[in-house]
C-alpha cells in the first residue's frame, strides 16, 4: 500500500513517463534550392534597352566655344548628359535662319591615342551643314575629354546617341519632329540598333556597317586585333554562350525598323566585309522596310573619287526627300 501510494505521488509530480523508442525515426534532408545560372545578356538586349525610355532624357546641350568656320556652317564643341556621364561632340550650324533639319552622324571606331573631335564624320557634317542641315556628332564616351562608362557588347554606345536624340530635338536650330541618323562602320551598326530601339529616327544611312550580328562581329574584330577584341567590349565569346549572342544582335529585331534606310559599301572592304550590308539589306526586305544598297565595285571601307561623289550625291538626296530641306 505504502509503494503504492509513492508511485502515485512521483507520476502525478513528474507528468507521464515518456518511453524513448530505440532509435530515432529517418529525418528528411532539405536539399537547398541551386541559385539560378545569371543571364549574361540581362539588360543588353533591344527589348532591355527599349525600356529605358531615352526619349526622357533630361538636361540640355550645352554649346561651348568655337570649334571651326566652314564653308557655310560653324562648328563648336558641345557637352551633354547620358546615363550619369558627361559626353562632348560638335554641333555644325548652318548659315542663315533656321530651324533646320536634324542629323545625328556617328563615327566609326578610332584609338583614343589619335582621336580628335570630328574624325571619321568631318566629310559628312561639311556635306550636309553647307547645304542647309544642323549636323550633331557625339565623340562617345570616353573619347574628347567625355566621362568614360560601361560599353559591353557597345550598348554603351547606344545610349550615348539615343541619349542624344531628345536633347539635339530641343536646340533652338533644330527644325522640329523626328531626325535623320548617319554612321559610318561602328557608327553605322549603332545607328542600327538606334533604328530598333527609337522611333524619332525618319531616315538613316548606313555607311560601310559592321556586323548586325555580333557573332559575326566579333568573329571580325578578333581577326583585325590579331585575337584580342576586348573583354571590355566582349566580356564572353560566342563560343560560350550563343544564345546570348543571338539575343543581343540588332539583326534578330530588325522587324521593329520603320524608318527608309540607305546602305552603302564598298565590295573590297577588308575592315567590314560588304556581306555585312548585304545581310542588313535582305533583312529589312524581308520585314517589308524600304531599303536601297549600293556597292562599289572594287571599293575599300573608305569611299574615295567618284565613288565617294556618287555616294555623297545619293546620301544628299536621300536625306533632303526624308527631311523636308
Amino acid at each position: 500500500m505504502r509503494v503504492s501510494i509513492i508511485l502515485l505521488l512521483v507520476a502525478a509530480t513528474c507528468g507521464p513517463l515518456l518511453i524513448r523508442p530505440s532509435s530515432a525515426a529517418p529525418q528528411t534532408q532539405v536539399q537547398p534550392t541551386p541559385a539560378p545560372t545569371p543571364d549574361p545578356a540581362a539588360g543588353l538586349t533591344i527589348p532591355d534597352l527599349r525600356e529605358r525610355q531615352y526619349q526622357k532624357n533630361q538636361g540640355e546641350i550645352t554649346i561651348g566655344g568655337l570649334w571651326q568656320r566652314g564653308a557655310g556652317y560653324t562648328s563648336y564643341r558641345i557637352s551633354y548628359p547620358v546615363d550619369g556621364l558627361k559626353l562632348t561632340g560638335l554641333v555644325h550650324i548652318p548659315d542663315g535662319k533656321g530651324p533646320f533639319p536634324l542629323i545625328i552622324a556617328n563615327r566609326g571606331t578610332i584609338s583614343r591615342e589619335i582621336y580628335q573631335p570630328g574624325m571619321d564624320s568631318r566629310a559628312f557634317s561639311d556635306l550636309m551643314a553647307r547645304n542647309g542641315f544642323l549636323v550633331v556628332a557625339p565623340d562617345f564616351r570616353g573619347y574628347g575629354g567625355g566621362d568614360d562608362g560601361p560599353n559591353s557588347f557597345y550598348t554603351g554606345f547606344y545610349a550615348d546617341v539615343l541619349g542624344l536624340i531628345p536633347l539635339a530635338q530641343k536646340l533652338p536650330q533644330a527644325k522640329p519632329g523626328k531626325i535623320g541618323m548617319w554612321g559610318h562602320s561602328r557608327g553605322a551598326s549603332v545607328t542600327l540598333a538606334a533604328l530598333t530601339i527609337s522611333d524619332q529616327i525618319a531616315a538613316a544611312v548606313l555607311y560601310a556597317p559592321a556586323p548586325a550580328d555580333l557573332a559575326a562581329d566579333y568573329a571580325r574584330r578578333a581577326r583585325n586585333s590579331g585575337g584580342r577584341p576586348g573583354t571590355d567590349t566582349w566580356p564572353f565569346t560566342p563560343q560560350q554562350n550563343p544564345a546570348a549572342y543571338a539575343r543581343m544582335s540588332p539583326i534578330s529585331y530588325l522587324d521593329a525598323v520603320s524608318a527608309p534606310v540607305q546602305l552603302h559599301h564598298g565590295t573590297a572592304d577588308t575592315t567590314v566585309d560588304a556581306s555585312a550590308s548585304t545581310q542588313i539589306a535582305e533583312t529589312l526586305r524581308g520585314e517589308d522596310v524600304s531599303v536601297k544598297l549600293f556597292l562599289y565595285k572594287g571599293a575599300g571601307h573608305a569611299l574615295k573619287g567618284t565613288d565617294y561623289n556618287r555616294y555623297a550625291e545619293r546620301t544628299l538626296i536621300f536625306f533632303r526627300d526624308a527631311l523636308g530641306r
